[in-house]
């Protein structure tokens, strides 16, 4: 273990040499922050248990992107502790909130992760249902509510982000960043269907050069969390890809069509309506189009309006949405918020 200091405090942060014997995890995090842990996990597959009964050590990967999800962290992490009075170690994004108090049978685990680890057996760190989808059920089609990339292939290409979105935090809670060599992951590629090029935010360099791949392979790939930006000057190659069949689904996450309210956010305007044109010209060529919207964007006491449906339906195949989280987590405040926008479902549109 190892004391740090981050913009959100000073605290323990417990490291992978720090789990002890036969190993349970599981992710309530994105599929980047899972991918880590199944990067370790294939490494020795056999100190990993699929019972929490039958393990030396618990882990739960954590999300910190709203209130909402921390609380549902906190609440899977509680019940593993109910069923087994073991203590549980919460890592991915959560662990690095050291403003967010933990009760004290749970400790911060720094980012686990082998870097360019081949991920053989998925089934080794365990993937909670999406909370955000009350009714969720599993599915081999992406755009069944809560299943999108879910049965697909993550293959691990970085992770890091140098974006400075006002709302985002995700910058210091990602641990070290990096990237891959391309080149070097050419054989993990070919051996897997269905591969979805997984970082915290791809680079335009890396997805230039994995259209090139995807190109000389005559294999199809799919890209998250690709940025407006980045994924504009990957025009030429992402529209060649789809004229030759070989791009299955573009998730970027535009998070608003309106141009006050992506000021608000430090987004850039002009490239996100680029983007949003450019996923439209995709869609139209029969590529998946998915992206992430904010909703209830609340600056100085301003609420701003939220999307346009019909626009997002025109431009996007799979959409899902987040409320504005400030930040500051309060238990109370996130278990009335969880009411309103998830066990009712209450989303407002313009």
């Amino acid at each position: 273990m190892k004391e740090i200091k981050n913009i959100f405090g000073e605290g323990i942060l417990y490291e992978e040499g720090d789990l002890e014997g036969k190993i349970y995890a599981t992710s309530a995090a994105c599929m980047s922050v899972w991918s880590d842990m199944l990067s370790f996990a294939n490494q020795d597959p056999k100190r990993f248990v699929m019972d929490p009964q039958d393990a030396d050590t618990i882990v739960v990967l954590g999300c910190q992107v709203t209130d909402l999800a921390v609380l549902n962290d906190l609440e899977v992490a509680k019940k593993l502790h109910d069923a087994t009075n073991k203590n549980i170690f919460i890592g991915g994004c959560l662990a690095q909130r050291m403003d967010i108090p933990l009760p004290e049978y749970m400790k911060r685990l720094d980012v686990v992760r082998v870097v360019g680890q081949e991920l053989e057996d998925r089934s080794l760190v365990h993937y909670e249902k999406p909370f955000w989808v009350p009714d969720f059920k599993e599915s081999k089609d992406n755009l069944k509510d809560g299943n999108l990339f879910r049965n697909y292939y993550p293959l691990k290409i970085g992770a890091g982000c140098h974006g400075k979105c006002k709302y985002c935090t995700i910058r210091h809670t990602r641990g070290d960043g990096y990237e891959m060599v391309p080149e070097e992951q050419i054989e993990e590629f070919l051996n897997h269907d269905h591969v979805v090029l997984t970082s915290d935010s791809p680079t335009v360099s890396q997805v230039k050069a994995w259209c090139r791949i995807a190109k000389e392979c005559n294999k199809e790939i799919s890209i998250r969390n690709i940025e407006p930006q980045n994924l504009i000057q990957c025009k030429e190659e992402l529209l060649e890809l789809a004229d030759r069949k070989l791009l299955d689904i573009v998730h970027c996450p535009v998070q608003s069509f309106d141009p006050e309210l992506l000021k608000a956010m430090n987004r850039n305007v002009s490239k996100t309506k680029e983007a949003v044109e450019l996923l439209h010209e995709l869609k139209e060529k029969e590529v998946v189009t998915a992206t992430n919207i904010i909703i209830d964007y609340t600056v100085d006491g301003k609420l701003y309006p939220n999307f346009d449906i019909e626009k997002l339906r025109e431009n996007f195949d799979y959409y899902s949405w987040n409320p504005y989280f400030d930040g500051n987590f309060d238990m109370d405040r996130a278990k009335q918020r969880f009411k309103k926008y998830i066990t009712k479902e209450k989303v407002t549109q313009k």
